[in-house]
């Protein structure tokens, strides 16, 4: 007697695949919430980093941190601009737009005014270490395959809060612990940054967080679970909500001369 063979039926398939959809909808978030959770330890491993070359920069130049500006004109290569603006016209790339941090003043120290990332590079090994894994491109200076940084650097540190004024010595800051010194921007960027004025001190009578650091502009948007990375003086690295972190509210931890 031949054995005849049994095939599913239409219903028995369709519960098959209703299981599979449900299981693909419990856990495809789950991946994503685990994938974003490594990307945030990335994140996080790479200002630990950051926050190790600082400390040693500073212990190279008698406990000073790294200039935003050049203001030395009786030193060679003087360029009195912005850190990654070349001193001559005819440096900047085919499309108008000037070298970022890593291509234009390595390439040719002599005509670029120094940024505070071409100043770490003798202490940082891995230049992949400037970008965030969670980092994305925005249509303002995106990110190119030989520059990409996604760090900010806050100019109460850099320059003091003011234009062109000598980098911050960590000795000065009372509480060099709680004072920002790096952040995570959420974006993928080509050209070195620097931040920390946005909504201080002309503060408005109605706050908005849009336009105050650490989400000093729109498009600077937390990417680590409505947060980000931070480096402080000390060195240490750390991971705070935006609402925990927003200068309006936390001056101090931004302003070193603020703090009693």
């Amino acid at each position: 007697m031949e054995r005849m063979s049994r095939a599913f039926t239409l219903i028995e398939l369709l519960v098959v695949i209703a299981i599979i959809a449900i299981l693909a909808a419990i856990l495809f978030p789950v991946f994503a919430q685990a994938r974003a959770k490594a990307r945030q330890s990335s994140c996080l491993s790479n200002t630990r980093q950051l926050g190790l070359a600082a400390s040693m920069y500073c212990l190279d130049y008698d406990n000073q941190f790294m200039e935003l500006y050049r203001s030395h004109p009786n030193e060679p290569g003087y360029c009195d601009g912005w850190s990654v603006w070349p001193c001559r016209e005819d440096l900047r790339k085919p499309n108008g737009e000037v070298y970022g941090w890593y291509t234009g003043p390595t390439q040719r120290p002599q005509d670029f005014s120094p940024n505070w990332g071409t100043i770490m590079l003798p202490y940082i090994k891995n230049v992949g270490i400037f970008a965030c894994p969670a980092g994305v491109q925005t249509a303002w200076r995106p990110s190119t395959s030989t520059d990409d940084v996604g760090y900010i650097y806050s100019n109460w540190i850099g320059d003091g809060g003011e234009y062109k004024a000598p980098a911050v010595k960590r000795s000065y800051i009372p509480r060099p612990a709680e004072t920002v010194l790096f952040w995570d921007s959420g974006k993928s960027n080509w050209a070195i940054e620097m931040q920390g004025w946005n909504g201080y001190p002309d503060w408005t009578s109605q706050f908005d967080p849009n336009f105050t650091c650490p989400r000093c502009w729109p498009d600077w948007e937390p990417q680590h679970s409505d947060g980000r990375n931070y480096v402080f003086c000390d060195g240490h690295a750390k991971w705070f909500r935006d609402s925990q972190m927003w200068i309006y509210y936390n001056v101090a931890k931004w302003d070193w001369r603020r703090q009693q």
